[in-house]
Formats: structure tokens, sequence, C-alpha cells
């Protein structure tokens, strides 16, 4: 099955009192706007070149760290503090935004609202219209597939090298991300980062969702991501196809 989520990008320069990047239809809810631009434009960012790790360095950390550059680096990621964005999913809207601090969240459609206070996730009027009905599950679910690459630098997350391979024909490193113990409600998932070798971009990710059941969970899901614009020097998907 194959579904698209789109959303379109404005941002507040660094050193505005809300450093926000914002992901949304409506370009009128900033005074500063950016207008939708390729990827090969002038304004790509100076990227740092990374040395070939030594052969007992972790490789899976270098490629992370390429890919991680390569979308802006994390230390602009970090400037900001939330990821603000009205999702299209199917026809159905969702905005949502999300301090990248605490993760407290906010979630609001036509038919629900789910928040996170940093201890507790609540939906309203329930959880019933919510996807996977679980304020849980779903509070932070798109939130962590647009943060990616940068949010795969929180502790206790471990990348790990995986090999070249080949999908439809294109070439890819690939890098194998798990959790430990502890680490979210659900550390048995499984994430595969699939990175163009000449870029660094990421491309492809395919994942499994351990949340319904911990003990089958195998890698089952896939998103494309296509459209990528830059924002502030931030590299950021605007559109995501989900398989």
């Amino acid at each position: 099955m194959k579904t698209k989520s789109d959303a379109y990008v404005v941002c507040r320069n660094p050193g505005s009192i809300a450093m926000l990047v914002i992901l949304s239809f409506s370009l009128g809810l900033l005074s500063c706007r950016q207008q939708k631009k390729s990827v090969t434009e002038s304004n790509e960012p100076t990227r740092k070149e990374i040395p070939e790790p030594p052969e007992n360095q972790n490789r899976g950390q270098v490629l992370l760290d390429k890919c991680l550059l390569a979308h802006g680096g994390l230390d602009r990621w970090k400037s900001y503090e939330g990821l603000e964005y009205q999702l299209n999913s199917n026809g159905k809207e969702v905005y949502q935004i999300t301090q990248l601090k605490d993760r407290r969240a906010y979630l609001k459609s036509k038919s629900y609202e789910v928040g996170f206070d940093g201890k507790v996730a609540w939906a309203l009027p329930d959880a019933s219209e919510v996807p996977g009905e679980s304020a849980v599950f779903y509070y932070n679910l798109d939130f962590y597939f647009i943060g990616i690459p940068f949010l795969l630098k929180d502790p206790g997350v471990k990348a790990t090298y995986a090999g070249k391979a080949t999908i439809n024909g294109q070439p890819y490193e690939s890098l194998k991300i798990t959790f430990n113990p502890g680490v979210g409600f659900t550390p048995e998932d499984v994430y595969h980062l699939y990175i163009e070798p000449e870029t660094f971009m990421l491309r492809i990710l395919t994942y499994s969702v351990a949340y319904f059941n911990r003990e089958n969970a195998p890698v089952n899901s896939a998103k494309l991501y296509t459209n990528y614009i830059y924002v502030d020097g931030l590299l950021m998907p605007t559109t995501m196809e989900n398989f």
C-alpha cells in the first residue's frame, strides 16, 4: 500500500525569540517567509568534510555524522526550539508542534486533539479517532519520521553500519538503528536507513513497529523521502511516501 504525506516550509531566522522550523501549508503564519527551493540552488550550506574513520572506529556513527552534515548539521538543528508543521495525509490535515528540548507536543485535527506534557500523553475527546487509537503511540509518530536523521543522536540510539545495498537499481550505504533498553516506549523498534553515497542524503527508511506486538515486529514498512528543501540551512522533506 502506498500513501503520501506533503508539507510546505517557512521559517524564522535564528536569533528570534521563538526559533522554529515550520512545515506548513499556510505561508501566512510567519512574517519571515522562505519560499520553496530545490536542493540544487545556491543556498546549500557549506558542508564540513569528515575524514574516513580508522578501522577501530564505529563506521556506523561516521556514516550517520556524514548524513547529519548533509542535512544541515546537528548544531543547527539544536539551535531551534521546536518543529511545527501542517501535515496532509490522504486529504486529512493535522497541525503538529513539538518542542525539541523536552519533546512536549500538541496535535490538532478536525476530529481530535492530542498532547504530551513531558510525562503523560492525552487525547480529546478520546483516542478512538487517533491513528492506532493510542495517544502514546501517535503523539510523536510523524515528528520522529520528519526529524530523522537528527533524532538519531538522542541518548541510547545505536547506529551500526549495515553495508552497501541496491534498491530499484540505485546504490546506497545502509545503517541499522536500534535502541537501548528503556529508550522510549518501544525500544524494540528497528530502523534501516538507506543513504545516497554521493550526497549522504537520507532517501529510504524501512522500519518495524513494536508498540502493538513487542514479540513479533518485523521490518515491514518503508518511507521514501522526496522533495527536500532548505529551511534556514536545514534540509527538510516536504513529501514522504509510505509503503
